[in-house]
């Protein structure tokens, strides 16, 4: 099985390997023995991170998104897992896509709910925040997230998080983000999401898996896990989409149109 861990931005390995070394140490300690990942960023998406913080960025890099989902699938995919929280162009690939593709927010908050009463996500921009809770209520997730501030921010500035990264300096980052989740047990949390694809594979790289009996769970790895189990019940031949309603799905001569139409293909 091979699948392409799509990151959300224009992330080149030549500038960021350090990052793409750390997230491949999490996916190694997840995935199956005979699953290939693949890691590819989005080459004409944003290139500054900072600007996932705008929806309108993120609205207009969708596309880029979903066209990086598309060559994917072009090139022999089986799966692709997205590698960003924002869950960015899930719904649309999906939509176009005939191969299983998971959200990294989403599939991880499915797994929260099977391990523990109530979740808590713990994120590294406070500006992200009503977007992740937002996104958190659309999917029906509400009631297995704590009551009192579901998704809360670390307080360490993005720019330094990512020198730390790119340097491979974790010791900042893993203290701040404990400190946070600390809050986030006493408020009555039993499971603790990683809300950002950036620094969650830092804690089982590092073998940081729980916080005083609380699951931490990287969404990179999550997504990971889904994609696996998906592709694996579409190659056995089971039905794995739902094809009604607002999963509709063009036929195929309207796809090809589609895509033609919007350059896609």
């Amino acid at each position: 099985m091979k699948i392409c861990a799509l990151l959300p931005i224009s992330m080149p390995k030549t500038v960021f390997g350090g990052y793409y070394d750390l997230l491949m140490q999490s996916y190694d300690i997840a995935k199956d023995n005979d699953t290939e990942v693949e890691i590819r960023d989005v080459p004409e998406g944003l290139k500054d991170p900072a600007l996932m913080s705008f929806e309108g960025f993120r609205g207009l890099n969708e596309a880029e998104i979903v066209k990086a989902m598309l060559k994917a699938e072009k090139d022999g995919f089986d799966g692709i897992s997205g590698a960003c929280y924002f869950d960015c162009g899930v719904r649309m690939g999906n939509n176009l896509l005939s191969i299983p593709v998971m959200g990294a927010a989403e599939s991880t908050m499915h797994m929260a709910a099977l391990m523990g009463r109530k979740f808590a996500v713990v994120t590294t921009e406070a500006v992200w925040v009503s977007f992740m809770t937002e996104h958190l209520i659309k999917l029906g997730f509400a009631p297995f997230a704590v009551s009192r501030q579901p998704v809360r921010a670390m307080t360490l500035p993005l720019e330094s998080m990512i020198g730390d990264l790119l340097s491979g300096s974790y010791d900042q980052i893993i203290e701040n983000f404990l400190e946070t989740c600390r809050e986030c047990l006493a408020d009555g949390a039993e499971v603790i999401i990683v809300g950002c694809g950036l620094i969650s594979p830092i804690f089982p790289v590092k073998g940081i898996f729980e916080l005083e009996g609380a699951p931490i769970l990287d969404p990179m790895a999550m997504a990971l896990k889904m994609t696996e189990t998906l592709t694996k019940l579409k190659i056995s031949g089971m039905q794995v989409k739902s094809r009604t309603g607002m999963f509709l799905r063009a036929p195929k001569e309207l796809m090809a149109k589609g895509l033609k139409e919007l350059k896609l293909a």
